[in-house]
C-alpha cells in the first residue's frame, strides 16, 4: 500500500531543497524556481534559464528528487498537454502525478521558454562590467559574500546580471558563473584589508574609469625613443580591465598621476609605470587584466612588470620572465612551402577547393604546441603580417599583440641590413605579376625569391622539408594568389611572399639570439623589464 503524501509535504520538501534570494525564490541545479499551491497541486515556476540544457537538467533532477524522497508510488510521471503551461509549448510536458483529496500534480511552469542568443565569444562590454558589478556587491564584506556559485545566484546581484545580459547574452551567463566567482576570490584574497572604492567601467553607464583618465593622459607622454616614436594607446600600453582605486575623489588620484609623470625631457612613459608601481605597493591602485576562467580549471593571481619593486617582487604572485635559450625555441614553417588548406573557400575558378593556410608559429619550451609554454601566430591581418602571442597551457588564452613597429625596430637592430617593411605593396599584387617575375629567372625579383626560398627552407630551425625545390614552391605560392582575391590583391599569395621576406631577415640575423624571439613574446604579452609597460595584475 503507497504511502499517503499531501500538498503541504511536497511543499516543505521544496521549500528546503536549497538557499533562497531575497524574494524566497529556491536555488536547485543552478536555477532559482517559486512555489506555488493551488487546487491542482504544486507548481514549480521559474523564469526562463540560460540555456535548454540548464532546463533540461534543472527538470531532470527535480523528478529524480522528488521521486527519491517520496517513495513506493506515491508519486507517477506522466506525459499530458496542460493549458496554460508553459507558454507557447504545444507539445504535451511531464508532469508528477499524486493523491491527495483527489488526483492532484506537480507541474514545472516556466515563464519564458530559452530563446537562441549570439553564438560569438561574449562581448568583453558584458563580461568585463560583470565583474564590476560582481566585485562591488562583495565589497562590504570585503570579499566573503561569494563563496559558492550559489551565493551568486541567490544574491540580488544575479538579476543585475541577468539585466546586464540581456536576452542577447544571456544563454552565456550561466558559463560564466564560475569565472566571475573566483575573479572575486581571487581578487579578495590578495586584497581583503585593503578599502577600496565602488569599482567603475566605461563600458557601464559611461563611467569615467581609470581606463578613460589613462587613455587621455598617455597621449601626453613620450616612451623611450630607441623602443618607438610615439607613446602607446591603452591598449597597448596596458592589459587592465579594471581598476581597483583605494580613493572616493578619483580626480585627486588622476592629478597625482598626472604630476608625477610630467617632465619635459624625460622618458615620462616609465615615470609613469614607476609611480604606479607606488601606488601598488601602498594598494591604491592596481589594474586587473581579466581572462575567462573554464569551470574545472584552476584560477591564476599573477603580477608582472613590478621589477623595480622589492615589496611586489617578494610576493607569491609575483610572475619573473621566463628566460629560454635558442634550443628552447621552435618554428613551425610549413604553411610557407605547402599548401595547407585553410577554412575559407577558394574563388571559383582556383585550383584548390580551400584558401591555403598562412600561418607560422612560434613556440616556447616545447615543440609540440599544446605542451609550448607560449605561442606566436605569425599570421596576416588586413594588409599587414601580425604577431598574435597566446598561452597554450592555458587552453590557448591570448596574451595580445606585438606592435609591428617594435618587430621592425627588432628586426634592424644591430645593424643588421633586411629588406622586409611589412608593406604588402613591396610584392607582386596578383598572380599575372607574380607569373611574369617567375618566368624570367634573370630578373632581381625571382633572385630574391629564391634566395629567400634556399635560405629558409635548409635552415636547420626549418621544420618542413617536403617541398624540395624553388619551382614547387613557386607552383604553390601561384596556387595561393590564384585562391583569394580581394581588393584587386592575391592576398594570400602576398602572404606568403611577406612571410618568407620575414623569416629570411629574422634567422639570417637573429638565429642564434633568443632575446630577439623573446622580446617580441613579451612585447605582445605586454611583460617587459625595460619600463615600457604598465605593472598590471593578471586573473585567469
Amino acid at each position: 500500500m503507497a504511502t499517503k503524501i499531501t500538498t503541504a509535504d511536497i511543499e516543505t520538501y521544496l521549500q528546503g531543497l536549497g538557499k533562497k534570494d531575497t524574494k524566497g525564490k529556491v536555488y536547485f541545479e543552478r536555477i532559482l524556481f517559486n512555489i506555488k499551491t493551488l487546487k491542482s497541486g504544486v507548481k514549480i515556476v521559474l523564469d526562463s534559464p540560460d540555456t535548454e540544457p540548464v532546463l533540461k537538467n534543472f527538470k531532470s533532477k527535480m523528478i529524480k528528487t522528488l521521486m527519491g524522497q517520496f517513495k513506493n508510488g506515491v508519486l507517477t510521471k506522466v506525459e499530458e498537454k496542460v493549458q496554460g503551461i508553459n507558454k507557447g509549448i504545444d507539445n504535451p510536458v511531464i508532469r508528477l502525478r499524486y493523491s491527495d483529496k483527489g488526483p492532484k500534480y506537480i507541474d514545472f511552469d516556466v515563464k519564458e521558454y530559452p530563446k537562441k542568443g549570439k553564438s560569438s565569444t561574449l562581448n568583453a562590454k558584458i563580461s568585463e562590467p560583470a565583474t564590476m558589478l560582481i566585485l562591488n556587491a562583495a565589497l562590504e564584506s570585503k570579499g566573503k559574500i561569494f563563496k559558492t556559485e550559489e551565493d551568486i545566484f541567490v544574491h540580488d546581484v544575479y538579476k543585475d546580471l541577468e539585466k546586464l545580459f540581456g536576452t542577447e547574452w544571456g544563454h552565456k551567463l550561466d558559463e560564466w558563473i564560475y569565472t566571475f566567482l573566483h575573479q572575486n576570490i581571487l581578487f579578495f584574497k590578495n586584497y581583503s584589508r585593503s578599502t577600496w572604492a565602488p569599482f567603475k567601467h566605461k563600458a557601464y553607464k559611461n563611467q569615467k574609469d581609470m581606463q578613460v583618465f589613462f587613455s587621455k593622459h598617455l597621449k601626453s607622454l613620450q616612451g623611450d625613443p630607441n623602443i618607438e616614436d610615439k607613446a602607446r594607446n591603452y591598449e597597448q600600453w596596458n592589459p587592465a580591465d579594471i581598476w581597483a582605486v583605494k580613493r572616493t575623489e578619483q580626480k585627486s588620484l588622476e592629478n597625482e598621476i598626472e604630476e608625477a609623470s610630467k617632465s619635459p625631457n624625460a622618458n615620462t612613459l616609465m615615470k609613469l609605470n614607476t609611480h604606479i608601481i607606488k601606488l601598488m605597493e601602498k594598494k591604491e591602485l592596481v589594474g586587473v587584466s581579466l581572462k575567462k576562467i573554464n569551470s574545472g580549471d584552476t584560477p591564476h593571481f599573477k603580477i608582472y612588470n613590478v621589477d623595480s619593486s622589492k615589496l611586489l617582487t617578494n610576493l607569491k604572485a609575483f610572475s619573473k620572465l621566463e628566460e629560454f635559450n635558442m634550443k628552447d625555441i621552435y618554428f613551425e614553417l610549413r604553411n610557407l612551402f605547402g599548401n595547407f588548406p585553410g577554412n575559407e573557400t577558394a574563388v571559383p575558378s582556383s585550383p584548390l577547393k580551400k584558401v591555403p593556410a598562412a600561418t607560422t608559429y612560434i613556440t616556447y619550451g616545447n615543440k609540440e604546441e599544446k605542451n609550448a609554454k607560449f605561442k606566436i601566430a605569425v599570421t596576416r591581418s588586413g594588409v599587414n603580417i601580425v604577431f598574435n602571442t597566446s598561452i597554450p597551457s592555458a587552453k590557448g588564452a591570448q596574451a595580445g599583440q606585438t606592435l609591428k613597429q617594435f618587430v621592425l625596430r627588432l628586426l634592424r637592430s644591430g645593424g643588421s641590413s633586411v629588406t622586409f617593411n611589412n608593406n604588402f605593396k613591396d610584392y607582386p599584387q596578383t598572380e599575372d605579376d607574380f607569373r611574369d617575375i617567375i618566368s624570367n629567372p634573370k630578373s632581381a625579383e625571382y633572385k630574391l625569391y629564391k634566395k629567400w626560398f634556399s635560405f629558409v627552407s635548409k635552415h636547420p630551425k626549418n621544420n618542413y622539408k617536403d617541398v624540395k625545390n624553388f619551382n614547387e614552391w613557386a607552383e604553390n605560392v601561384q596556387q595561393a594568389y590564384e585562391a583569394r582575391i580581394k581588393d584587386g590583391m592575391g592576398i594570400a599569395g602576398v602572404t606568403k611572399l611577406a612571410l618568407l621576406n620575414f623569416w629570411y631577415d629574422a634567422l639570417k640575423n637573429h638565429d642564434k639570439d633568443p632575446e630577439f624571439w623573446t622580446d617580441i613574446l613579451y612585447y605582445g604579452m605586454k611583460i617587459t623589464t625595460k619600463g615600457q609597460f604598465a605593472p598590471y595584475a593578471k586573473i585567469s
